[in-house]
């Protein structure tokens, strides 16, 4: 009998994220803002130690199932942060999977966050922090929530060399360039980035082997009436390599 592409991508997928592959692909559809945040909060844990008992901050956590899944897998306690999402949703949410005692949500703004300095073990954003984070002042802010030796950690979309203008950009980026890519840079321009600060030394600033099959993933996923989002947009015109997933890992300096 001929191969079943499906079944074939679906035992790839499974061996390839086991932790993952515990949850119904149509849940995490469902509440998928962007790419599959649990395939990349599952791979951020392959560079980043989540320990029972850490306290984490998941920083712009959309509807909350990174947050849902650090706590179920890795018995930590998290505070998932999201400024335009309703904290009673994602607590519906976290009630759901029984992890109300470790997920924590606050609908609070990036730039807002309540805490004491010191107080979290690890930060991470998810399809998120280039939204807010190339603020050259950002990272001083964002740190001091951290504890000495604690771990900063991000995926999110890249450019595999550094764009300098909507000139420089390939063509079907230019009209989109100013509102949607322009903030959008290479690993070595984040590595730098954080690097400058003296704050943190970067452990990780890689692309992700696994970019083209996420990306696509999510464009094949999203119903047709979302086409004018900006991925949706440019992944399928981008023939060259040049948007990727990037993974950063920064450690607080002692």
């Amino acid at each position: 009998m001929p191969a079943d592409p499906a079944a074939d991508r679906k035992a790839r997928s499974k061996a390839a994220y086991p932790l993952t592959a515990r949850y119904d692909p149509a849940w995490i559809r469902a509440n998928a803002l962007g790419e599959n945040a649990l395939c990349q909060v599952e791979i951020l844990s392959r560079r980043l130690p989540f320990r029972s008992g850490m306290r984490v901050l998941d920083l712009a956590c959309g509807k909350a199932t990174s947050s849902i899944f650090l706590a179920r897998e890795f018995n930590v306690e998290v505070w998932a942060v999201d400024g335009m999402v309703s904290a009673d949703d994602n607590r519906a949410r976290a009630v759901e999977f029984g992890c109300e005692r470790n997920v924590f949500p606050l609908r609070v703004e990036a730039h807002s966050l309540p805490f004491a300095a010191g107080f979290f073990d690890a930060i991470i954003a998810i399809d998120s922090y280039l939204y807010f984070g190339t603020d050259d002042r950002y990272l001083s802010y964002l740190a001091g929530f951290l504890k000495n030796g604690g771990y900063l950690g991000v995926v999110d979309i890249a450019f595999t060399r550094e764009v300098q203008s909507a000139a420089d950009a390939p063509e079907y980026l230019r009209t989109r360039y100013a509102t949607h890519w322009s903030f959008v840079h290479c690993t070595e321009w984040w590595r730098s980035h954080w690097t400058k600060t003296g704050l943190v030394d970067v452990l990780f600033a890689e692309y992700l082997a696994e970019s083209e099959e996420l990306l696509h993933d999510y464009v094949e996923e999203r119903p047709p009436t979302e086409h004018d989002n900006s991925i949706m947009w440019a992944v399928p015109r981008d023939h060259d390599g040049l948007i990727a997933l990037m993974c950063l890992v920064g450690r607080k300096r002692t």
